[in-house]
């Protein structure tokens, strides 16, 4: 029994200490971020950006309005994101013909689907116990895009010179919070984009 115990004891240890998965959705989230190098942030100081935010669904179609984040989560994602941008130097103005450069947020969702039929025992029927039955799962992904858009004297056409994504799982409650951590997560990982 002795010989058992010790022989045990050591699996178990090593068991403990195997990492888990996710625990909670925050786990997963995802932020990244791009720039262009060659363009000059610091010479700039002024941005343009709508007042509501894109939710990218389905087929554009001509003619159609565009369907906008809801309230009051819409006013408080633009507001995390002046509060960034104000801390690094940059000054909102109304006008966008004014403004040095454009930032224009967008969001949608992704639902993907899980569907698994078992076939067992030789891709028949489970052996003694029938056929097996479908199972099915899903999960649903959200992303904020933050673009920031340059055109007039240095280029000929609008360019994006920055863009933040932020991913990650949809709960059921709608938790600001993660969102504005990734929105400050975006911004602490480009020093890049602080005026003078």
């Amino acid at each position: 029994m002795k010989k058992l115990l010790f022989a045990a004891l050591p699996a178990l240890l090593l068991w403990g200490c195997y990492p888990a998965g996710p625990e909670y959705y925050e786990d997963l989230d995802v932020v990244i971020t791009s720039y262009e190098e060659n363009f000059d942030f610091v010479s700039k100081g002024t941005y343009a950006m709508p007042d509501k935010i894109v939710k990218i669904s389905g087929t554009i179609i001509d003619g159609e309005d565009p369907e906008f984040v809801k309230e009051p989560f819409n006013t408080q994602i633009l507001n995390k994101i002046e509060q960034n941008m104000t801390a690094l130097g940059w000054e909102k103005v109304a006008n966008p013909e004014d403004a040095d450069i454009t930032l224009l947020p967008a969001s949608w969702t992704n639902t993907t689907i899980y569907y698994w039929y078992d076939y067992w025992c030789w891709y028949y029927y489970y052996c003694g116990w029938g056929w097996g039955y479908p199972s099915a799962s899903s999960y649903t992904t959200g992303t904020l895009v933050m673009t920031l858009v340059a055109d007039g004297d240095d280029f000929i056409e609008p360019t994006r010179v920055w863009t933040g994504a932020i991913n990650g799982l949809l709960s059921g409650a709608y938790d600001i919070n993660r969102v504005n951590n990734g929105i400050d997560q975006a911004f602490a990982q480009s020093p890049y984009l602080k005026t003078n």
